[in-house]
């Protein structure tokens, strides 16, 4: 097999275009960009009841077994995005998760699922939900992880999108992250959900233990989905594929040439759309800067559902969704054929 490819960041100057082009901008599509509704922590099965409390931090990662990378495939593709799109309707969000009868969940039929909801960092909150879909990977089953994107009606979550603060993971530096920085509402927001995931995985893993983990999410809630995976390999649970769509830069380049190492044999698809603007935030230079991409992009440089490029898996390929500095925050709604505001819509109704 090839080596992985080095992980580089693009030309300062290319950055810093990007960063000037955005900036005044922002006021018309970051306002889009925020966390999930408030509520208080809470978790709701349509099965049984799953525990909550204090997970404690491990000092250095286990070593689970790992499966052998897959390349992308645009049909699992679009099973996740229709799992990202169902955990609009899952918490405080929406509804139709909590009884597996939304109009994305009844695509999945007899999908059992845990949902779960509590706030972060400046009192925003985070959804989704944990399921067991039978029919998933030839009718051999998965464990689903779905995290809620931003929500446009919420102003108050917008913050933290905005905040692009960079924090020290000590979980991740006492697992081996040296140098690791990473952004901290996007931290925070998932450390929010952190016990529930965790039990509601445990759950799940002991009654289907030879079901692959699977893990998701649009937006922010790709952000969350890249920390679920990280915090889930810790916590003993070691995904076997992710794929998230529109996800925003998690953290400094440390983090993501660390989270490239360690998950090398796990599938990660981070799939862009032309000129969604969030992949590109926060920046890699500039006052809001010293981010960079996890790899491996798979850009849609047409229509959400068209042709795609499977990008140099760098995280920061200049040929791919970095190589515009047109915005267009629709891009961001639409993903492998899927549009997210009509099913935010529904998840409402």
């Amino acid at each position: 097999p090839r080596s992985p490819p080095t992980l580089r960041p693009p030309p300062p100057s290319r950055a810093f275009s990007l960063r000037r082009t955005m900036a005044p901008h922002l006021g018309v599509w970051l306002i889009a960009l925020f966390c999930f509704l408030g509520g208080n922590h809470w978790i709701r099965s349509s099965t049984q009841s799953t525990p909550s409390g204090p997970v404690k931090d491990v000092e250095a990662a286990p070593q689970p077994v790992i499966q052998e990378s897959l390349g992308y495939n645009e049909t699992t593709a679009r099973r996740m995005v229709n799992m990202a799109g169902a955990a609009y309707c899952a918490g405080t969000c929406g509804h139709g998760v909590e009884n597996w009868d939304c109009a994305v969940c009844k695509k999945f039929p007899n999908v059992s699922t845990v949902e779960f909801s509590a706030k972060g960092l400046f009192n925003t909150a985070c959804s989704g939900f944990v399921g067991y879909d039978p029919y998933a990977n030839e009718g051999k089953g998965s464990i689903i992880v779905s995290f809620t994107g931003t929500d446009p009606l919420k102003i108050q979550n917008w913050i933290d999108d905005l905040d692009f603060f960079q924090i020290t993971p000590t979980d991740y530096v006492a697992a081996g992250c040296v140098g690791c920085k990473v952004d901290r509402g996007f931290y925070y927001t998932y450390r929010s959900v952190r016990p529930y995931v965790r039990a509601a995985v445990a759950q799940f893993r002991q009654k289907y233990p030879k079901a692959p983990l699977e893990i998701t999410g649009h937006s922010l809630g790709g952000a969350s989905a890249v920390h679920a995976l990280v915090d889930l390999y810790l916590a003993g649970h070691t995904a076997s594929l992710i794929y998230t769509f529109g996800q925003p830069r998690v953290g400094n380049p440390d983090f993501a040439i660390w989270y490239r190492n360690l998950f090398k044999k796990v599938t990660h698809y981070r799939v862009t759309h032309r000129f969604d603007p969030v992949p590109h935030l926060p920046t890699i230079t500039g006052p809001i800067g010293g981010f960079q991409h996890v790899p491996t992009e798979v850009y849609y440089k047409g229509a959400s559902d068209g042709s795609y490029k499977i990008c140099d898996g760098s995280g920061e390929d200049q040929s791919c969704s970095n190589e515009h500095l047109d915005l267009l925050l629709t891009d961001h709604l639409y993903y492998v054929g899927f549009q997210f505001i009509g099913n935010y819509i529904g998840c409402k109704l």
